[in-house]
């Protein structure tokens, strides 16, 4: 039930939308890669315009863009001013609610985006600004000093449910933003998602299609204006510039990596291996159940052989073993909607999901508890039904019915098979744990520890002064004013070498002369920023993959060169400096080229600001002190602005998160795996053991000792825990080859995790057998033999 809960969310995102089936995305090329053949969920809003001309299939398009947190205030003569620092906000073309299914509880979804200055909020949020009050018509102030602008509230969404790809708070018109409009051509200013609803009657084969020659007609311009060379030469030069359509329901869980803008994606891979791992526990407690039911099988058969001569069918008695799994499976389905209940919680606090099990109130939970009561039934009862009704009952009742070396063939098997998989999966979750380790741990280029990164320091009056006084916080090394910190860096444009045409994208950061120091990232040739030096406003810091795409050489020769940034002054920036190449993204993606220019330059970039800043290592106690003296500076130079601030260490984690839900899923599947098992292999064991309960008593008159004649019980499944290891570990060295092809970097599985595997099952194996076969070693012969 965990994990039919846990895979259908997975699968259920963005299915509620009415016209989810008719609803796509149109991805690009990564553009902003050397090489990168990944696609990219990000367009120009020159993307739109083109799609209206070339796709008559199309119904409606609209675009979606990231425009950032906001400071929101709301003034009530009553109550006072209420701030926010209003996070999950995003613009969309007035049409948004037209195309999606988000419904509007106050407001016409036709014309709440219509106008600029317009904002449609969700009804927890409206809640928040204005308690009791009717938001409609309210004005909320968006931005701070001279950024301040007065938005409507025009309407009123229902929450946004967890399993939607478009998550906000608050919804601005797209028109409030004048910048979408002056680059409307642009395919380079790529800061918008475009979806497509398409007519009812057409395929997305159709419009795939016509995607092919679109870049190459629309594209072209950018490529020109941005990058100095028209779209054949481009090509020519080993780049590609492709779109892509993919369907919104695919978008959480893709058939191919996708860097995404609006949010996170899952991972199909995890939801198929989450699939096989839920059919394989039902199959092995279906064998438990038959192994059980055999191992008893002296008992019924005699049973089964008295109701054979009193003139019960065959199909009778078929009927009664299935009746009777039927009956355990009833009663295991109550006890588990009842553990069901009680451990969610707790399952969802360690997968992160909000689950949530309402047994009558989701028909297809009902549908798939009872489809899986059936199953079970007949598979579990099956083997027993057809097994202890085919005996002949005059040899039975003479107690000289034999199991046969089919039966034990097949119970050997599932013995082999209930431990390859439980081996497997204890295999891959000690594999997953070494690589989220691995990339939790692995050097970054930089000091990921005790970096702290403070938002929206373009509130502060006076950056300079605002650093200092961060600088000088107790429990405070250093700090520097940015555009962007690890792991989330946007800036990126094109830029050329001086002596060359070619231009190649680069992603940059703007700061001031503390940044390289604060981050921990080394110079490999060249100087930093200097505070001394006001030509630094005109220069650059490249890493070492910059240098190379630039064609230069890391070395001293590169110092004194010039790349220029094309536009209206073809601006020219120095190298003074080449950094070790450093991780300025996500461990999911390479290092691409990267540049630092001096905070005063005039490269263009976002209004958002921040602070980065290392910590002394210290206590919590200390960490907190440390915080709330942060929290008194920031007061000082923002008034009562909210103050916001995150972990470098931890923003990097969080990229990981599917992968580390995944990974605590595993933990306890592996952990039910291995102790239905070793039931399974308790039930196998009382089984042989009332069949050689006779061979024991007269190995032991003979003179057998107890440990031996517990070696002699115990080699047999030693035998076989040795066979499914052979079996699974071939089999679970290809599966955790599969899962590794995620991650850009990872680790070779270390041949330890597999020996330790082997050798912990074979030592459990020993355990749960060994005093079964102590007690019937110690058993007197006499009263076993006596029959004879």
């Amino acid at each position: 039930m965990l994990m039919y809960l846990y895979v259908s969310s997975e699968f259920s995102h963005d299915r509620f939308h009415v016209n989810a089936d008719r609803i796509y995305r149109v991805n690009q090329t990564f553009i902003w890669g050397e090489g990168n053949k990944n696609q990219f969920s990000s367009t120009g809003p020159g993307v739109s315009f083109a799609l209206e001309a070339e796709i008559p299939e199309a119904e409606q398009i609209v675009r979606i863009n990231t425009p950032g947190d906001f400071l929101m205030s709301y003034i009530n003569s009553a109550k006072g001013i209420k701030s926010f620092d209003q996070s999950k906000v995003l613009a969309a073309d007035s049409n948004f609610f037209q195309v999606f299914t988000f419904p509007l509880l106050k407001g016409n979804p036709q014309t709440a985006l219509r106008y600029p200055q317009t904002m449609v909020m969700t009804e927890s949020t409206a809640k928040k600004y204005f308690g009791d009050e009717d938001p409609m018509g309210k004005m909320v102030r968006v931005g701070d000093g001279n950024q301040q602008q007065n938005y409507e509230v025009t309407g009123i969404a229902k929450d946004i449910p967890d399993n939607s790809y478009i998550q906000f708070d608050v919804m601005m018109s797209m028109t409030s933003f004048p910048i979408v409009k002056r680059v409307s051509w642009s395919w380079i200013w790529t800061q918008v998602e475009t979806f497509m609803l398409l007519k009812p009657g057409f395929s997305e084969q159709q419009v795939r299609a016509r995607l092919t020659n679109i870049p190459k007609t629309y594209a072209a311009p950018s490529i020109k204006s941005a990058m100095n060379m028209t779209y054949d030469e481009y090509i020519k030069s080993g780049r590609e510039w492709n779109l892509y359509l993919q369907a919104l329901t695919d978008i959480h869980l893709p058939k191919v990596f996708v860097y995404n803008r609006l949010n996170d994606a899952g991972n199909i891979k995890i939801v198929y291996a989450l699939i096989a791992a839920g059919i394989v526990m039902v199959l092995l407690s279906c064998i438990n159940f038959m192994n059980l039911s055999t191992s008893q099988y002296v008992r019924k058969a005699k049973e089964t052989s008295l109701r054979k001569l009193l003139g019960s069918g065959s199909n009778q008695l078929r009927g009664k073993f299935i009746v009777e799994a039927f009956l355990f499976c009833c009663i295991s389905l109550v006890i588990g909607i009842c553990v069901t209940q009680l451990v969610l919680p707790s399952f969802n606090l360690i997968t992160g999901k909000a689950l949530q099990f309402n047994l009558f109130g989701d028909w297809k939970v009902l549908t798939a508890l009872a489809s899986l009561l059936m199953i079970m039934s007949l598979l579990s009862g099956s083997y027993p039904a057809i097994f202890l009704s085919a005996f002949s009952p005059v040899e039975a009742l003479k107690g000289k019915l034999k199991s046969g070396k089919e039966g034990r063939t097949l119970r050997s098997s599932m013995v082999v098979f209930q431990f390859t998989i439980s081996m497997v999966l204890i295999i891959l979750t000690g594999v997953v744990s070494q690589q989220l380790r691995y990339v939790a741990e692995k050097d970054l280029g930089f000091e990921r520890e005790n970096l702290l990164q403070i938002d929206h320091t373009e509130w502060a009056k006076g950056k300079e002064a605002f650093v200092d006084a961060i600088t000088r916080t107790p429990g405070v090394v250093s700090a520097s004013w940015t555009t962007s910190v690890p792991p989330r860096v946007w800036g990126g444009d094109s830029f050329r070498a001086k002596e060359s045409d070619k231009t190649i994208p680069i992603n940059f950061a703007k700061a001031d002369e503390n940044y390289l120091p604060t981050l921990g990232v080394s110079l490999k040739v060249g100087r930093n920023f200097s505070k001394d030096i006001r030509g630094d406003s005109a220069r650059v810091i490249l890493n070492e993959t910059a240098v190379q795409a630039l064609g230069w050489k890391v070395d001293e020769s590169v110092l004194g060169k010039k790349i220029v940034y094309p536009g209206e002054n073809n601006m020219e920036l120095e190298v003074i400096g080449v950094t070790n190449n450093y991780h300025f993204w996500q461990l999911n993606s390479p290092i691409e080229p990267m540049a630092v220019f001096h905070y005063k330059s005039g490269v263009y970039d976002s209004d958002k600001k921040y602070v980065v800043l290392r910590l002394k290592s210290q206590s919590s106690k200390e960490l907190q002190g440390t915080i709330e003296s942060l929290k008194v500076k920031w007061k000082q130079f923002t008034e009562d602005k909210p103050f916001e601030f995150s972990f470098v260490d931890q923003n990097f984690a969080n990229a990981f998160k599917s992968a580390q839900e995944f990974g605590n899923s595993l933990t306890i599947l592996s952990g039910f795996a291995i102790i239905i098992a070793a039931l399974g292999l308790l039930g196998m064991t009382i089984y042989m053991l009332e069949q050689r309960t006779k061979e024991i008593g007269i190995r032991k008159v003979s003179g057998a000792s107890v440990p031996s004649l517990v070696m002699l019980v115990s080699r047999d499944y030693s035998k076989l825990i040795i066979i499914a290891f052979v079996l699974s570990a071939p089999l679970a060295y290809w599966v955790v080859q599969q899962w590794l092809k995620e991650f850009e970097y990872r680790i070779a599985p270390s041949p330890l995790i597999f020996i330790s595997v082997g050798v912990g099952t074979l030592l459990i194996a020993v355990l749960i057998t060994s005093y079964h076969s102590i007690k019937a070693a110690m058993r007197n012969p006499v009263d076993v033999l006596r029959d004879e």
